[in-house]
């Protein structure tokens, strides 16, 4: 098989969660991606990435990933074999059994990797990597006294900073979902792009919680007008540019930045959240009896743990 990881312009901690954690899970079923591995079944593990973008000749293996209304739905077929999906959203926009929204895979990392930790326990705070580039977000956490950590940076050394806090605040899904896997308490920052909003639920109805977010603004005026235009990017992409070059100049830091400052403290002082450890310990050993039913036979038709798309229609 063939480990699908989106990447884009920089690498995100949530995607570049499945080199970490797959090749420990489903040691030798992996390939590379080259020329060896060609025309392979495609894994689909970790990511919002349960859509059209695909190709239709490949078989698609699927262990946890989810819908995030990036892409168009996608329309299963006997290409498509499914072992659980990231929660119970995706599930009914696929027309899934519910069954199969057992949660994201994210949350077995503590089961194959042991963070160091630390005894420093701040307060820490996960932009998104897209609202860290571009907008003044290291400025605000610095300026609100919380510890930035950057969703762009090598998975290991977040694992490790997320560990060393004593909460999160994140506005990553997959901040929150490792932190809640390592029972670190966590404040759900809502994403300052609507887009990245409704997957949150998808994940946290396989937990069973129910998430409490505090707003967050945007922390500069190119922020501002760069969230105001992404629903018409395409159209607008030149405008936006030169909006945005425009906003450099004449942005007004000061009245931004002490915004987004006081809503991450006051994030800093909210009530955080945990799932059960019952809850959790559920989708880790459900998620587990999935995994042992593909390592029976990932590449054979058949098995009760297994949703055979080809019967679809």
């Amino acid at each position: 098989m063939q480990l699908y990881i989106w990447r884009g312009a920089t690498r995100n901690f949530g995607d570049e969660l499945n080199e970490l954690l797959w090749p420990r899970l489903l040691p030798g079923l992996l390939g590379d991606g080259g020329p060896n591995h060609a025309g392979s079944p495609l894994f689909l593990g970790i990511g919002s990435v349960l859509d059209a973008r695909h190709p239709a000749d490949h078989r698609k293996i699927v262990a946890g990933a989810g819908f995030g209304g990036y892409q168009n739905p996608v329309s299963l077929d006997g290409s498509w074999e499914i072992y659980w999906v990231r929660g119970p959203c995706t599930a009914r926009q696929l027309g899934l059994p519910a069954s199969f929204g057992l949660g994201d895979p994210a949350s077995l990392l503590p089961l194959v990797h042991a963070p160091a930790r630390c005894s420093d326990k701040a307060i820490g705070f996960m932009p998104h990597f897209e609202s860290l580039a571009r907008g003044a977000w290291a400025e605000a956490a610095a300026a609100a006294g919380v510890t930035l950590i950057d969703p762009r940076g090598a998975p290991e050394t977040i694992l490790d900073q997320i560990a060393g806090c004593r909460v999160l605040l994140s506005e990553a899904l997959h901040g929150v979902i490792v932190a809640d896997a390592m029972r670190i308490p966590w404040v759900a920052l809502a994403p300052v792009a609507p887009i990245h909003r409704a997957k949150w639920h998808d994940w946290a109805e396989a937990q069973d919680v129910t998430i409490r977010f505090q707003s967050l603004p945007p922390s500069c005026r190119q922020e501002h007008i760069a969230i105001a235009v992404t629903p018409y990017r395409r159209a607008v992409r030149s405008v936006a540019a030169c909006a945005g070059a425009l906003a450099r100049r004449v942005d007004c830091r000061s009245a931004y930045l002490e915004r987004a400052a006081a809503a991450l403290r006051r994030a800093a002082a909210a009530p955080p959240q945990l799932s059960r450890d019952r809850a959790l310990s559920r989708a880790q050993v459900r998620m587990l009896e999935r995994l042992h039913t593909l390592r029976a036979g990932p590449l054979r038709r058949g098995g009760n743990s297994k949703y055979d798309a080809s019967r679809v229609g």
